[in-house]
């Protein structure tokens, strides 16, 4: 029902709901985004890993990538468009040939990768949600992947993707040690995950191959505290994103020679 018509012939319950989208409500949504986005630009500001440089981000993205429906984009847990968009040049940028990716969740990343690098085998890795984790996590690990969550079965051109159900704190990484030209971390947020997670990354990490690190931002501490620690090895931020990237000068040679 509504309300009754006032002198303008505006219900009194129209004016209501304007009122609700103009004033208290929507001023404190507006606020709580201004006070966010101070926050996340202040972390960024305070950072001790410097921004990759200008000339090295324009030759990863002046390659055509390829993404998956709008449907699979932007849902919670998963990677942004602007890291999935990283993720997929610079993977097409450097023609990785093999790609271990630490936490496949919906494995929206491991098709956009496999979609664009089909010549690469992409192995993923993710705890099978009946498993219990062998360490803590964090507060904001509250997706887990599953083989009924999996989106990339039902994607065409998946690639050559290996499927790897198990905890990353006890699984055995020897066989890809010095063999994967792009390695992607986005398991577990815990420091002990982190931490065990990255030293696995470097040890998979061809000669001249690259790691690349998700949820560095300041509602991550684990991530942070770990990647603050590996800053002396030449870390970067990829700006948009929440990504950090190591890349020894042999990748960064390949990707700006034309």
């Amino acid at each position: 029902m509504t309300g009754a018509p006032n002198s303008s012939g505006t219900s009194q319950q129209s004016w209501s709901q304007f009122h609700n989208v103009l004033g208290l409500s929507s001023l404190t949504r507006r606020l709580d985004i201004l006070r966010r986005n101070y926050l996340n630009h202040r972390f960024d500001r305070r950072s001790p890993l410097p921004l990759i440089q200008d000339d090295l981000l324009t030759r990863i993205y002046s390659v055509e990538v390829s993404f998956p429906p709008r449907r699979y984009l932007m849902l919670p847990g998963t990677q942004t468009i602007d890291g999935l968009f990283f993720l997929a040049s610079l993977a097409v940028a450097m023609e990785a040939k093999s790609v271990f990716e630490i936490g496949t969740f919906t494995g929206v990343s491991t098709w956009t990768l496999a979609r664009n690098v089909p010549a690469a085998v992409v192995h993923t890795l993710d705890i099978p949600p009946s498993d219990i984790p062998s360490w803590d996590l964090d507060v904001d690990d509250v997706h887990r992947g599953s083989q009924e969550g999996l989106v990339y079965p039902h994607l065409p051109s998946s690639g050559n993707i290996v499927q790897h159900w198990a905890d990353s704190a006890t699984f055995d990484f020897s066989p890809f040690y010095d063999s994967i030209d792009l390695v992607y971390v986005d398991g577990a947020h815990s420091e002990d995950y982190v931490r065990s997670d990255s030293e696995n990354a470097s040890r998979m990490s061809s000669d001249n191959g690259v790691v690349v690190w998700d949820d560095y931002w300041r509602l991550s501490p684990g991530v942070v505290k770990v990647l603050h620690e590996r800053a002396g090895l030449g870390l970067v931020r990829v700006p948009g994103t929440r990504l950090v990237v190591h890349m020894p000068e042999g990748a960064k040679a390949k990707i700006r020679t034309p």
